[in-house]
């Protein structure tokens, strides 16, 4: 029986998810032994966006831009299989076209981390609730909307991974905004351009 032959890219493409996975589960062996709260957080950050970088990676052609669309799709099924049994529902709607490498994986960092926040934090002990996620895209920029329905703060403090957003969002000239009150979740609308973009 013969195979078509694999390409170098697809050689290439196949090596760094594998490496993606082995660096995953060092993490995660690492994570076994460490009881510093602190240390544990650090390592449950990385371990979260090498698994966004994975997600991404499958989806990146070798030549062109990449699939941005089909990446919602895994990350929305990473994250359903993250809150199964806890009653927390997530949804994500819009469409968005292949995006510039310039702003595909910075997106997927930010979609990843605020997703993160949501699901550790809006919602603590055996509270449900719900998250939405919301795309669009014009010629000249691209929005993404998070939104939870967990318990909100009066005064939200800007942690580690808002503030990442937050950084990411400037490097691309963007602008974020970040809506929340006691008991009435959080909101995070993120507004990057696409033309012109003058990165830094």
């Amino acid at each position: 029986m013969s195979s078509t032959p694999r390409t170098g890219s697809e050689d290439d493409a196949s090596r760094l998810l594998g490496e993606y996975r082995l660096l995953q589960t060092l993490v995660a062996i690492r994570l076994r032994t460490v009881t510093d709260p602190a240390s544990r957080r650090h390592l449950t950050w990385l371990s979260d966006i090498v698994a966004a970088l994975s997600l991404l990676n499958r989806r990146m052609a070798a030549d062109g831009p990449v699939d941005f669309a089909g990446y919602l799709d895994d990350a929305s099924a990473f994250w359903r299989r993250t809150c199964e049994g806890r009653g927390i529902r997530l949804s994500v709607r819009g469409s968005v076209r292949a995006l510039p490498d310039s702003h595909a994986m910075p997106l997927a960092i930010m979609l990843h981390e605020l997703l993160s926040n949501a699901v550790r934090h809006a919602f603590p002990g055996e509270a449900r609730g719900s998250i939405a996620v919301a795309f669009s895209q014009a010629s000249d920029g691209v929005s993404l909307v998070v939104r939870d329905t967990g318990i909100g703060s009066a005064v939200l403090q800007m942690g580690e991974g808002l503030a990442l957003v937050e950084g990411l969002v400037q490097h691309l000239w963007g602008s974020m905004s970040i809506e929340t009150a006691a008991g009435s979740g959080v909101g995070v609308r993120i507004r990057l351009p696409l033309t012109d973009a003058r990165l830094h």
